[in-house]
């Protein structure tokens, strides 16, 4: 987490939020990306100088992308929620909706930010309204996802839903269950559908995601395939110990939606 203490301002929160929007789309902050994020703080900065300005991107940045990132996000909309006003509250959402459609393409991952940052503010009908006004062509999730994404992401579901944590003996299980479903995939290759998957997760509007990728999930594999998917769920979240009760009903819920009855003893039933 950020060290509120150390001369962070809601500047820098809003810098962050930004950043969650321009990192997510490719994992990347762009010399364009900065100075665009940088154009839209001039006005909320404490400080004139363009140099200060993408100094606060900079630490933003760095506090996104080298700390937890949901975490960081997380805080970051509740603290503006409660210390700028309504007007300024419809200028930030403003502001995430022309950066995120500034490369005329709106990613379903940049939606769900855009979704989960109205929904704090209140500000669902202005979003609404935003995005009808907007040209920008949407595109979901990205174009290389597809259902080894799907399955990454429901592991990372599962894997989080304990204790808001990642343990490295689950991002391994991870990594294997994934080169299991596609034995071609390489470990950089595996690692990096985690990663795609958990700034996804991190991002989005995580219980539409959800209910998208089981929904996706359950047309594209047959009864055998999911129950197979139920197992590595089950590995998954056995990982880091025992099965918890949120990991439990997780899981559940999800054998539920696929239609399939599980006793959570690694046997279906």
């Amino acid at each position: 987490m950020v060290d509120l203490n150390d001369g962070w301002t809601k500047t820098h929160d809003l810098a962050l939020l930004y950043v969650a929007l321009a990192y997510g789309t490719d994992h990347e902050l762009s010399d364009g990306e900065v100075a665009a994020i940088t154009d839209a703080l001039k006005d909320w900065a404490v400080v004139s100088e363009d140099t200060h300005v993408q100094e606060i991107v900079m630490e933003a940045a760095t506090a996104f992308i080298e700390g937890d990132a949901n975490s960081e996000l997380t805080r970051a909309i509740d603290t503006l929620g409660g210390s700028l006003g309504p007007d300024e509250r419809r200028r930030a959402l403003t502001d995430v909706i022309r950066i995120a459609e500034a490369d005329g393409v709106l990613l379903e991952r940049e939606q769900g930010l855009i979704s989960r940052v109205a929904d704090a503010w209140s500000l669902r009908r202005l979003e609404r309204e935003l995005m009808d006004e907007s040209d920008a062509a949407v595109q979901p999730r990205g174009e290389d996802w597809g259902l080894i994404h799907e399955l990454a992401f429901l592991f990372l579901v599962v894997a989080h839903v304990a204790n808001n944590e990642l343990a490295e003996g689950e991002i391994t299980v991870i990594l294997e269950r994934l080169q299991e479903w596609q034995p071609d995939l390489g470990p950089e290759e595996a690692r990096e559908i985690v990663r795609s998957s958990l700034q996804v997760y991190a991002e989005g509007e995580q219980e539409a995601l959800i209910r998208d990728s089981m929904t996706t999930l359950k047309k594209a594999l047959p009864d055998v395939q999911r129950l197979a998917v139920l197992d590595d769920l089950h590995c998954v979240a056995r990982a880091d110990g025992n099965l918890s009760d949120s990991e439990r009903k997780l899981i559940t819920s999800i054998a539920r939606a696929w239609d399939v009855n599980v006793r959570l003893n690694g046997r279906h039933r």
